[in-house]
């Protein structure tokens, strides 16, 4: 498999990297939340989902050139004969900030291309063209930038994912916590802003970024089981797995037997 990634070079809080992933192998995959959203160009083959918790109106969203996958919550599972895809991973908050959408409306879910760009086939064109990898990743990202949607409740959200960030980290330290007085807001605020630029509650979102971290510190070459949990802040082992096993449909000690060199990306 090939793999190549580019970092924006401005940081705005939307965009984490642009990547492409080239496969000639059979091969199905397990991906686990990852607390991003994904726009997602497929170039090459047709790839079949083969379970979802849901897909929108159609079956499966890879039968189309291009995607938004919402916040996941439960893990996804595919399988190829070859894959050929570009992939946008996004903030949460990009997807109102980019295409005006409420996050909670695609939360589980995905919105079709069609629906994003009217300039779908210049993407397209783009994409499949002989271009090398930086080039493209580049002129996709300017186009997506200059589809921000600027207003005060973007830089409120973009504030708040920063924040949130900091709660979970605050979290680890076995500090109680109370998100809306964190916040400033009223709890209706709270549940409301989350909702539409977070895509799910915010009590939900720090769960789902706790284990995030946990599954990425599962892939250090060292500690053991209990002390990855202790160190994301959960209670004890017992609260450390029921929790994982929420959001990965395995246990920690299952994952990392199982874990590939792309954290929550697994073959199966």
């Amino acid at each position: 498999m090939n793999h190549e990634c580019y970092i924006p070079e401005k940081p705005n809080g939307l965009i984490k990297m642009i990547w492409e992933q080239v496969c000639d192998d059979p091969m199905h995959w397990k991906i686990l939340p990852s607390g991003m959203v994904e726009l997602i160009f497929r170039v090459g083959p047709t790839i079949q989902m083969e379970k979802a918790r849901k897909l929108g109106p159609e079956n499966n969203p890879m039968q189309n050139f291009c995607f938004l996958s919402g916040l996941h919550t439960k893990p996804l599972y595919m399988s190829f004969e070859k894959f050929h895809v570009v992939g946008v991973q996004m903030y949460p908050v990009a997807v109102k900030a980019l295409f005006g959408l409420p996050a909670n409306e695609i939360r589980d879910g995905a919105a079709e291309g069609d629906m994003l760009f009217d300039e779908l086939n210049r993407v397209e064109d783009l994409l499949k063209s002989a271009a090398p990898f930086p080039y493209k990743a580049r002129r996709l990202e300017h186009l997506l930038l200059r589809r921000i949607h600027e207003n005060n409740e973007l830089y409120v959200a973009m504030k708040l994912s920063r924040l949130a960030q900091g709660l979970v980290r605050q979290k680890t330290l076995g500090e109680s916590i109370d998100i809306a007085t964190c916040l400033g807001y009223s709890r209706t605020q709270t549940f409301r802003i989350f909702n539409d630029w977070f895509g799910w509650s915010a009590g939900h979102c720090l769960q789902l970024f706790q284990f995030v971290n946990s599954t990425h510190r599962l892939h250090l070459p060292f500690g053991r089981l209990v002390d990855v949990g202790m160190q994301e802040g959960y209670f004890d082992q017992p609260h450390f797995i029921r929790a994982f096993k929420d959001f990965a449909e395995m246990t920690p000690g299952e994952y990392r037997g199982k874990m590939t060199g792309l954290p929550g990306q697994l073959s199966y």
